[in-house]
């Protein structure tokens, strides 16, 4: 009898191996060749899954974002009973900042995406950039005492309070240009040093008046 083959299995095996190509090369060696030879597959098997590149990189963006997803998220949703609200919501932002080993590889594999979603652009624009602005919007939401969303696409939407829009503009910019700062120079930013510019970032945060 032939031997059956677990076509899920082999195409998780071909995304961990675009993943591993991805953190040394970039987006543009997940091409056939590069990932069939980090596979240890011939091309023509690798053909039997993907036509082309842009089916191979396609696939392998929205394995790598399910990948990042899984790992990230757990982190960002753990309970955060101790410390003050501005300490509680450092550590969630943390989670989206280059500061160890782990982080910087999440970090590049980001990247890669990004850079799939700036040349292939949607209608609906980067649905990471959307993801994290929906966290950054519920950090601070938190912090002018707001109530959190209760549906996952509550936090996508623009918030009626303005100010939380204005403040998680800011803090998306502030986070991305530090991690960019962390990634390029880190001789010059420590870790220690984002997060204190991080914690004094969110202590200017304006909280809401209460209602009289």
């Amino acid at each position: 009898m032939p031997r059956l083959v677990d076509h899920d299995r082999r195409r998780a095996e071909l995304a961990e191996a675009a993943i591993r190509v991805i953190l040394r090369e970039g987006l543009p060696g997940v091409t056939v060749r590069g990932v069939a030879a980090e596979a240890g597959w011939s091309t023509g098997s690798l053909r039997h899954y993907f036509g082309n590149q842009y089916e191979l990189q396609a696939y392998v963006v929205r394995a790598t974002t399910d990948t990042l997803r899984g790992r990230v998220l757990p982190r960002v949703q753990r309970p955060r009973a101790h410390g003050s609200v501005v300490e509680q919501i450092a550590t969630i932002v943390e989670e989206m900042l280059p500061l160890d080993a782990e982080r910087r590889e999440e970090y590049a594999l980001w990247s890669a995406i990004v850079e799939w979603e700036r040349q292939h652009p949607s209608e609906g624009g980067s649905a990471t950039w959307n993801d994290q602005r929906a966290l950054h919007r519920q950090c601070i939401a938190a912090l002018r005492g707001h109530e959190p969303a209760r549906e996952p696409g509550q936090a996508a939407l623009p918030h009626p309070d303005a100010r939380v829009e204005l403040w998680a503009a800011i803090l998306h910019t502030f986070v991305d240009g530090l991690a960019s700062q962390l990634m390029n120079t880190p001789g010059e930013v420590s870790a220690g040093t984002a997060a204190q510019l991080l914690r004094s970032l969110l202590e200017a945060v304006p909280r809401a008046r209460p209602e009289r």
